[in-house]
């Protein structure tokens, strides 16, 4: 076996090589996680390869692939410069084969002014490789097989509606618990970062596809949850929901709104023919971290990251 594997930039011609490993991966993550979808476009998949104008990092052993990786570098409002793989974005035959992959994309994306790498494994033993090289767990895709209906009934003076445009400052509020829940310092933000923040919630609550479910008692504003068809996502199934953005003002807390909300959002998402829903949450929000699995959500894949910056590493 070689101690040290041959790494090089992917050309065209190895794409379909790549689509076979790939899929491969993923019809194993489904037979481990059947809330994994194993369905896969080689075809898709390989134009979108070739058409790619980041890199693809591939481990040649006298001309058979042993491994890949690929990482789109993207600009972040809040954290800076980072580079993002999908579940769809690496495989390796052998740990060391990882780690000679790893060597290489670091380099380039340093140089391309990447500050860190962040990467979908699947829940599970799946991300213990990443782990060893010094990645840490930051968030959790759950997914949910839809079986309803899903039984609710609101207390008397509670009124779920359908919020608009004109809700976007009671939207903002809610914002602005779910940054602190997840650690985020509200005075941290810069001025472009709350500008572009409510932007993004003005675009949201102006869109026809995206439902933004809001509770109301007595009149005033006590929980709030965001769902939209989730757009085609490696490894989720078609026909799924997201839920987001769920929050619960703090004078109405403990009193089983939060699950009372997602039960009435899940049977809506029934109603209208969705099989599946999807929610994300971060490790450092504890209360999530314990909600979504007590509403049935089972972790398919965890994202993790690990800092690009050579005096920021802890070796």
């Amino acid at each position: 076996m070689e101690l040290v594997s041959p790494v090089r930039r992917g050309v065209k011609s190895d794409a379909s090589s790549i689509a076979q490993r790939v899929a491969a991966r993923l019809a194993g993550d489904a037979s481990v996680e059947p809330l994994v979808s194993r369905y896969f476009s080689r075809q898709d998949f390989e134009q979108a390869l070739a058409h790619s104008t980041s890199p693809v990092w591939v481990d040649d052993s006298h001309g058979r692939l042993r491994g890949h990786l690929y990482g789109a570098t993207l600009d972040d409002a809040v954290n800076g410069r980072q580079t993002w793989t999908g579940p769809d974005g690496y495989s390796y035959e052998f740990e060391n084969v990882l780690d000679n992959l790893c060597e290489w994309a670091y380099r380039a994306w340093r140089d391309d002014g990447s500050i860190a790498h962040l990467v979908w494994a699947l829940a599970g033993n799946g991300t213990q490789d990443w782990v060893e090289r010094g990645y840490a767990m930051v968030s959790v895709r759950g997914s949910l097989a839809l079986e309803g209906p899903f039984e609710h009934t609101w207390p008397e003076g509670y009124h779920l509606r359908r919020g608009d445009p004109s809700d976007l400052g009671t939207a903002l509020a809610f914002d602005a618990l779910i940054d602190e829940a997840q650690g985020v310092a509200l005075d941290s933000l810069s001025e472009f970062q709350r500008e572009q923040n409510e932007s993004d919630l003005a675009e949201l609550l102006g869109d026809p596809e995206s439902h933004y479910h809001l509770v109301e008692v007595n009149g005033r504003p006590a929980a709030q949850c965001v769902t939209f068809p989730l757009p085609p996502l490696r490894g989720s199934h078609d026909d799924t929901i997201y839920l987001g953005s769920l929050a619960v003002d703090p004078s109405q807390r403990r009193r089983g709104l939060a699950s009372t909300l997602v039960r009435a959002v899940l049977d809506d998402a029934v109603a209208d023919g969705f099989r599946f829903a999807e929610v994300r949450w971060h490790i450092d929000n504890e209360g999530a971290t314990s909600f979504w699995p007590a509403q049935g959500f089972r972790p398919t894949y965890v994202q993790l990251r690990r800092s690009l910056v050579p005096e920021a590493q802890d070796t």
